[in-house]
């Protein structure tokens, strides 16, 4: 036999079998030309003949897809908009075109559902899937390349994909807008919450830093960069600042920021006493009075607001008789009833001006009322008509008659003064206008006149 320069074939002299002397591979050879020879057994010389045996050696699936590379890495950020990740690489050494060298793949493992391989061996992700740095940072897939011979043989490669990371989410607050109310009273360091972000990055992109951007003027508030803990860095005064709208903002590692508005709303604390715009006040009435009359009315206020700040009145000296009473509410002071300046000329009231806060806080103020004295009697003469005789020598300036009238009004409307208003045309007579003394003012003349009716006035 020629034609097999490696032995693998021998062939049996008798019978004429050729036969295998070793393994064939037929990814080397895949075809032999033998040239056999057959002798007889003829003498002096035998005779032969020659023939030519093809051998075509038929594929056995006896090679391994195998991967070139074995691994594979690739890095991605999450925003990541394309499909196409990596083409993996697998081959077969058995005849090509045949079941032993049709290869396919699959993902075996760390699939999620967001990655697909198709049949040339390229790595893309699903039309459903995304990469996710907060879910996800590293996806680890195991894809199997196998052929379609019997018995199929298979090996997998292994592809690292690594998610980078995007500042893609902004803080947020749980709310748009909060509202607190804390009281004036309340004390320096006090925390009225702690307010807290979320943002779904990680890493420095979602370290939040907490900072108040506006309305914390004057500098009343103080807020913790890291906590988040909002807190009251001076004492408060209602009648300076009743409210702050204050807006605060969250920022992370990656420069993105978000807001809230923060509403505090400052309750009163009754702090401040009732204050009146004068210590004393002065009012006055006739006395001539018969029913309610408002006679003045007390002007106080107080600083605080609410309850804190509704003032009330009351009489609590001075009141004698009861003649007076006030508005609780709004200080009027009226007179109840009459009042005689002649029985007392001035009342002095003591006035308790307090607040409805707890504990309730109040002042006293004095009140003056004087009673103005009204003319309403006439004045009355005493002892009248009066006679007097005088002779006719008498001298300029001799009393002639006293006349007396009596008034019962008091001080200036009590005083009566005295003047002749008729029967003295000659003015023979002069009165004095307090005492009442009628005088001679001239000489008397018997036999020109013997007498004088004179009326005088009160």
């Amino acid at each position: 036999v020629s034609g097999d320069p490696m032995d693998q074939f021998t062939i049996r002299a008798s019978s004429g079998e050729i036969l295998t002397s070793r393994a064939l591979d037929r990814e080397t050879v895949n075809l032999y030309r033998l040239l056999v020879n057959a002798t007889d057994n003829s003498q002096p010389r035998p005779l032969y003949s020659q023939t030519e045996v093809l051998l075509t050696i038929l594929d056995y699936n006896d090679h391994v897809p195998l991967y070139s590379p074995e691994f594979y890495s690739i890095e991605l950020n999450e925003t990541y908009s394309g499909t196409y990740l990596v083409q993996l690489n697998c081959t077969d050494g058995d005849e090509i075109n045949t079941e032993n060298t049709q290869l396919s793949y699959r993902i075996v493992s760390g699939n999620a559902s967001v990655f697909r391989v198709n049949s040339t061996g390229a790595v893309s992700l699903t039309a459903a899937g995304s990469l996710d740095y907060e879910q996800d940072t590293l996806h680890r897939l195991s894809v199997e390349c196998s052929d379609a011979g019997n018995p199929r043989l298979s090996s997998n490669a292994v592809t690292l994909v690594t998610v980078l990371p995007i500042n893609e989410h902004t803080p947020s607050f749980a709310q748009p807008v909060y509202n607190f109310t804390i009281s004036e009273s309340s004390a320096v360091g006090f925390i009225i919450t702690t307010l807290s972000a979320a943002d779904n990055d990680l890493g420095a992109d979602g370290s939040i830093k907490y900072a108040i951007e506006s309305g914390n003027n004057p500098l009343t508030f103080f807020l913790d960069s890291v906590t988040g803990a909002l807190g009251l860095r001076r004492t408060l005064d209602r009648t300076q600042d009743s409210e702050f709208r204050l807006i605060v903002s969250a920022a992370d590692g990656g420069g993105l920021i978000g807001r809230t508005i923060i509403n505090i709303n400052i309750s009163d604390v009754n702090n401040n006493d009732p204050v009146c715009n004068r210590q004393t006040f002065s009012f006055q009435t006739s006395e001539n009075i018969t029913a309610r009359v408002e006679v003045g009315r007390l002007s106080c206020s107080d600083a605080d607001t609410g309850v804190s700040g509704r003032l009330q009145y009351s009489i609590t000296i001075g009141n004698t008789g009861g003649r007076f009473s006030i508005d609780a509410s709004d200080g009027r002071l009226f007179v109840t009833g009459p009042v005689s300046r002649s029985v007392q000329a001035v009342y002095s009231l003591l006035v308790d001006v307090s607040d409805q806060g707890s504990p309730a806080r109040s002042i006293s103020v004095t009140v003056l009322v004087e009673v103005q004295a009204v003319n309403r009697f006439a004045p009355v003469f005493l002892g009248a008509p009066y006679t007097a005789n005088v002779l006719e020598n008498a001298t300029i300036g001799t009393t002639v008659s006293q006349i007396n009238a009596s008034d019962a009004d008091s001080e200036e409307f009590g005083r009566v003064s005295y003047s002749i208003v008729s029967g003295n045309g000659d003015n023979v007579f002069l009165i004095d206008r307090l005492s009442g003394a009628i005088v001679l003012a001239t000489t008397l003349d018997y036999e020109s006149n013997r007498s004088y009716l004179l009326t005088a006035e009160a």
